[in-house]
């Protein structure tokens, strides 16, 4: 087979690993959903001060880690569907723009799987893992923030202050720190019991 073939082979197997959509896929969206949706229901009490309706969200790293490790439309559903459950179940309504911010959180972060194929051997894609969940936080905390310039009438210093900085340094602080823990235990457990 001729270098060109072989890349052009190893490239469609990316892409389809990337953006392709399985069974496994769907089972992890579901999970990575449904856990978000739990522990985002039991961290929702813990309200920042100053800012607005903000929370203390360790569980900001769910769908990082399920983007990192099973792509961007994982990461993508469990974000948006799982912010969905738990401000729904903890009774704050549906927020679309949180929904969307908190779905591009989870796709940004899953992009790095086209440099890292989800496995998280070395410390250069844990690194490569942490720059694109910090990305994903900035992007999609950034567009539910400054959305609610328009949707509720918010001045630019006030959505700044009130929800972007504390919602992003809270979201980027949680990710940062547990993401790498998540990847290492996820490691481990893919080497004991086999991948």
């Amino acid at each position: 087979m001729a270098t060109t073939e072989k890349e052009n082979l190893r490239e469609r197997e990316v892409t389809s690993r990337v953006w392709g959509i399985g069974v496994r896929h769907i089972v992890y969206m579901a999970l990575g959903a449904a856990l978000y949706g739990i522990f985002s229901y039991f961290t929702n009490i813990l309200q920042l001060p100053s800012a607005g309706n903000v929370s203390f969200r360790p569980a900001i790293v769910i769908p990082l880690f399920f983007g990192a490790v099973f792509g961007p439309w994982v990461g993508l559903f469990s974000g948006g569907v799982g912010n969905l459950l738990g401000d729904y179940i903890s009774g704050y309504g549906v927020y679309w723009n949180w929904d969307v911010g908190n779905a591009l959180i989870g796709f940004i972060a899953g992009l790095v799987v086209y440099l890292t194929w989800g496995v998280y051997r070395h410390s250069r894609s844990i690194v490569l893992a942490e720059v694109f969940a910090a990305l994903g936080v900035i992007i999609g905390i950034g567009f539910a923030s400054y959305t609610e310039i328009w949707l509720s009438k918010l001045t630019f210093v006030t959505a700044t202050t009130g929800y972007f900085l504390p919602a992003g340094l809270s979201d980027l602080i949680n990710g940062l720190i547990l993401l790498p823990i998540l990847l290492l235990a996820y490691r481990a457990a893919v080497a004991r019991f086999g991948r």
